[in-house]
């Protein structure tokens, strides 16, 4: 699948356009996206860092896509979640990486990282599962 048809799907969820992000990269078991920043995305007002809970609903985003980027069929439905955040999100680019670790016929794994400037300096790491269905 084309990127262009991929970001075409991902305009169609109102959720991800709250997002803004666009996927960069995509194959069978990984995607790599990019979330531009906006204000709507700030939780610390002061100091104008992004909302820890807009980090994890992009990567969880990027991990459903990595899952089922063709949008097709039935979305898979996250069935759990573990998000390490571990610097704080500026107001720069949001990165996030998603691997497939496992995948069989009603559960999926993603280990997904999110990063700005270095990707050796992750602002936040998570393991998402998927109920596929």
């Amino acid at each position: 699948m084309d990127l262009q048809t991929v970001n075409a799907n991902v305009s169609r969820v109102p959720f991800f356009r709250f997002l803004n992000f666009e996927v960069q990269s995509l194959d069978s078991f990984h995607a790599v996206t990019e979330m531009t920043f906006d204000t709507r995305h700030i939780g610390n007002p002061i100091m104008e860092h992004y909302h820890g809970g807009i980090i994890a609903s992009f990567m969880e985003a990027t991990a459903a896509i990595a899952v089922r980027p063709e949008f097709t069929e039935t979305p898979a439905k996250p069935i759990n979640l573990t998000v390490d955040y571990l610097r704080p999100g500026v107001k720069d680019p949001l990165f996030a990486s998603a691997n497939v670790t496992r995948k069989g016929r009603r559960i999926a794994s993603v280990s997904v990282t999110s990063w700005q400037t270095d990707q050796a300096k992750p602002v936040a790491e998570g393991l998402y599962h998927f109920l596929l269905l």
